[in-house]
């Protein structure tokens, strides 16, 4: 969390008087009621009264005014951007005008905390570096306290174990407990907030999906799956889209990549603002519920990796360049968003942007979030041996080796074409980071032709037994902090813009999760690195802390042998595709005893098919 010292804040001198709340579900005083439930990871929501607006008033709510709240605690200060909230509870009423203003914080340290909150108006301070200056005016100041109680051990999802953190380390770590975060993702639909039932939300002419209606995701076959208690909005509102995350959920995975913003791109039905081009005015009640489900999120455990472009569209703000616009549309982003646990903010999928306007990016929007959440890019697509109209033989190279060491860019998010490559091109990007001193979390957001991705369980050319060995244990076995499972564009029912039914998967949602299950369980994974130079089979893997515990993927049909250090070692099979119980063979009698080589082969002969192996010091 971004903290300065509170002492030397200008204009928030210490009040004689404070609002005391206690911890109550909700209390009042003066211009502003205080809500949550005043726990560790949990939001606390301040709705302030101001001015009487609406999202098209001449004086733009948006940008021609700033709500900037202070949080303290006696030793850090997190400086809080706020929003226009029009009537406070727009997402069940739809309204466009009012008089609420909104900051939303989530506190990382229990004890008591003082809040000081300003209004100010002036012509674009909204995204104007000075905050206060003659061309400006203060409406109004208002100070408070609350005190916040210690985590909630009964709680769900990221509220239990914190917000995820890049600690200078190959994953990301879960603030509270520690423990390093493994990606298990759903990376398609990509339009996945396309949903019908949020405000100001249409199709705009984007590419064809006939198995929609009206071109907006319904997922229909989801809502059996929402649960009494789950949120809703409006008029019963969202059953769908939250069925669909609580499905996948209970299926394992813990990550979904979305766009914010697809105007003039693939889809062209996803924007925060009030009508496409309308780039300073926001739709106040979409976001608000856009924020239902991204709470929902919050408490399933999963993470939320916010695209913010496409290659298709990422110059219609500012022509690309770090303008008025793109900073209005980070800092809402930030303001409305940046309060959740398990954000990552991309920079942009398939970008086209030079190193010099994604570092700009980078650093305006590390500079406004007070949460410091880790940075991320997705490359343009390499095609071996080919060049795309005119970019380079390597996009993968050209976008990511600029960025090596910038402090403020933590995760790149690799695309593949060959599968074949994925397990040394994460390797490659973890030595090269490693040697800059800044380590990079390597995520795996998209594989294969545009065309393919991952096919459902029951196509006709079902590649999960590929995608599984190359991609899914290709990727983690090099040190790789996890995957998002892109949908391919060829079956028109279930692809990377028209998905929706994740049942589609089932199978391959339960072979990915068996990873995550497996290392979880079984591996010190954060002190293991690729050792691929132990194994004599070019076609195996090895992860390893050597002389510890060693982990090798064994294709069917292969052997391979196997460096080890002197003395005693047991070993064990996993099933990578059906998962369940670790198959210990020391009460077999099998010990590994040989010093420096084994011969690893299958288990008792079942050579068709994958295994992965387990040698560990006894």
């Amino acid at each position: 969390m971004k903290t300065i010292p509170w002492q030397k804040l200008a204009g928030f001198a210490c009040a004689s008087f404070f609002f005391l709340a206690a911890c109550t579900k909700k209390e009042t005083t003066k211009n502003y009621v205080l809500e949550g439930s005043l726990k560790k990871w949990h939001p606390i929501t301040i709705t302030f009264d101001g001015p009487e607006l609406s999202e098209t008033d001449s004086i733009n709510p948006f940008l021609d005014y700033s709500l900037i709240t202070r949080f303290h605690n006696g030793k850090d200060t997190v400086p809080v951007h706020g929003y226009f909230a029009a009537d406070g509870d727009a997402g069940n009423t739809g309204a466009v005008s009012g008089n609420k203003w909104r900051v939303k914080f989530t506190p990382s340290t229990a004890g008591d905390w003082q809040f000081e909150s300003q209004l100010l108006k002036g012509k674009e301070i909204a995204v104007s570096v000075a905050e206060s200056s003659g061309a400006y005016s203060s409406l109004w100041k208002t100070k408070g306290r609350f005190k916040v109680m210690e985590v909630d051990t009964t709680a769900k999802g990221f509220y239990k174990t914190g917000r995820l953190t890049y600690a200078g380390k190959r994953y990301l770590e879960e603030a509270e407990t520690g423990k390093p975060f493994l990606k298990n993702g759903v990376g398609s639909p990509e339009n996945f907030l396309a949903y019908h039932e949020f405000d100001g939300t249409f199709d705009n002419g984007g590419a064809e999906t006939p198995t929609l209606n009206e071109g907006l995701h319904e997922f229909a076959t989801h809502v059996a799956d929402w649960k009494s208690g789950d949120p809703t909005w409006g008029d019963d509102k969202g059953k769908g889209i939250i069925g669909a995350l609580n499905y996948l959920a209970g299926k394992g995975m813990n990550s979904l990549y979305f766009l914010v913003m697809n105007e003039h791109g693939d889809g062209d039905d996803v924007w925060p603002w009030t009508a496409p081009g309308k780039q300073t005015r926001y739709d106040v009640s979409k976001l608000a519920q856009w924020e239902v489900v991204f709470t929902h999120m919050d408490q399933l455990g999963m993470a939320m990796n916010v695209f913010t472009q496409e290659t298709e569209n990422d110059t219609i703000l500012n022509k690309g360049d770090l303008g008025l616009e793109r900073k209005l549309y980070y800092k809402e982003l930030v303001a409305r968003f940046g309060h959740h646990l398990g954000v990552v903010w991309n920079l942009g999928e398939e970008t086209n942007r030079s190193p010099e306007q994604l570092k700009s990016y980078a650093s305006y929007i590390r500079g406004i979030d007070p949460y410091d959440h880790p940075i991320a890019v997705h490359n343009h697509i390499r095609v071996t041996g080919k060049r795309m109209e005119g970019r380079p033989l390597d996009p993968i190279q050209e976008t990511l080796t600029p960025l090596l060491g910038y402090r403020d860019f933590e995760i790149p998010s690799l695309q593949m074409f060959d599968t074949t490559e994925v397990h040394r091109e994460v390797r490659k990007w973890i030595d090269l980071s490693m040697g800059k001193k800044k380590p990079w979390v390597v995520y795996l957001d998209e594989i294969g032709h545009w065309d393919i991705g991952v096919t459902t369980d029951t196509a006709a050319n079902n590649n999960h037994d590929m995608v599984m060995r190359t991609s899914l244990w290709g990727s983690l076995l090099s040190g790789g902090a996890g995957t998002s499972w892109y949908f391919g564009g060829l079956d028109t029912a279930h692809n990377d813009m028209a998905a929706e039914d994740f049942r589609a998967r089932n199978q391959w949602w339960e072979t990915s999760n068996n990873a995550r299950v497996f290392f979880q369980d079984h591996l010190p994974f954060w002190e293991m690195k690729g050792h691929d130079e132990l194994v004599s089979n070019e076609k195996a893997y090895c992860f390893a802390k050597k002389n510890e515990i060693y982990v090798v993927y064994l294709p069917k049909g292969e052997t391979t042998d196997l460096e080890i250090g002197d003395g005693a070692f047991t070993i064990a099979f996993y099933d990578p595709k059906g998962g369940g119980k670790l198959y210990d063979m020391q009460n077999s009698g099998w010990k590994i005893t040989k010093p420096n080589s084994v011969t690893l082969s299958a288990l008792d002969g079942k050579g068709d098919m994958d295994w992965v192996i387990v040698i560990m010091r006894k």
